[in-house]
């Protein structure tokens, strides 16, 4: 009888490990699943990084080339308009408030917005819908070497349109952002500067000009860059 019920004991201790062993195989099946996983997330995220890194420094391409329009026409009254035709995008405002990413919704008390028709789709009936002010036209899409599409728009940080040095409709001044350039004239003290004293900084002529650029690129990559030159 001691013989029977020492085979029975040992039989019930080899069921146990199966049951040990099997566990242990199904906590190891988890853990490699969870590390493959988060392997594989983290080469996704770094892919994604990569891809958006080299959208944003493709955009210098269409910067360049909004930069040589405004400098081709700064001569004469061109900038003083809206220039909406044959592919180009320039607003001679500053079109307050503009949302380049279209991300925002309006609150309650908080006006709509204007947004950028990145999509040539009117941005989605926005305006309709009452999520938007206006919706602004870019450039139309050009496919650059590097693969890159991009749209681009330019405004002027004026007030209103016409010369930045003259007024707008309303008879009001045409306020333009400008940079701030050594005055000409010294402060007759050195080291003070007081109200009545001649001024040390002045305004310069041209104003301030914005490029908003949107780039796509693999992966559904987008990338919206913003910059701001003077001439």
């Amino acid at each position: 009888m001691s013989k029977q019920r020492i085979a029975i004991q040992r039989l019930h201790q080899k069921g146990l490990s199966l049951i040990v062993v099997l566990l242990s195989l199904v906590t190891l099946a988890f853990a490699s699943v969870a590390l493959i996983r988060s392997i594989d997330t983290g080469t996704l995220v770094i892919g994604n990084l990569g891809f958006k890194k080299a959208a944003t420094a493709s955009s210098d391409q269409p910067v360049d080339t909004a930069i040589a329009w405004i400098q081709a026409n700064l001569a004469g009254t061109t900038l003083y308009t809206n220039v909406t035709t044959d592919g180009k995008a320039y607003y001679a405002t500053s079109i307050d408030a503009l949302d380049p990413s279209g991300n925002s919704r309006p609150a309650t008390g908080i006006p709509a917005r204007p947004f950028v028709d990145w999509g040539g789709n009117s941005c989605g009936g926005c305006v309709s819908a009452g999520t938007c002010s206006v919706c602004v036209a870019p450039t139309s899409a050009t496919t650059t070497t590097d693969g890159y599409t991009h749209r681009y728009l330019i405004t002027r940080l004026c007030k209103c349109t016409g010369d930045p040095n003259g007024n707008c409709a309303d008879g009001s001044s045409n306020i333009c952002s400008v940079p701030i350039a050594n005055s000409v004239s010294a402060s007759p003290k050195r080291g003070e500067l007081k109200y009545g004293d001649n001024v040390r900084f002045t305004g310069a002529n041209s104003p301030f000009f914005r490029i908003i650029v949107r780039t796509e690129g693999p992966r559904n990559t987008a990338s919206v860059t913003e910059t701001f030159i003077h001439f």
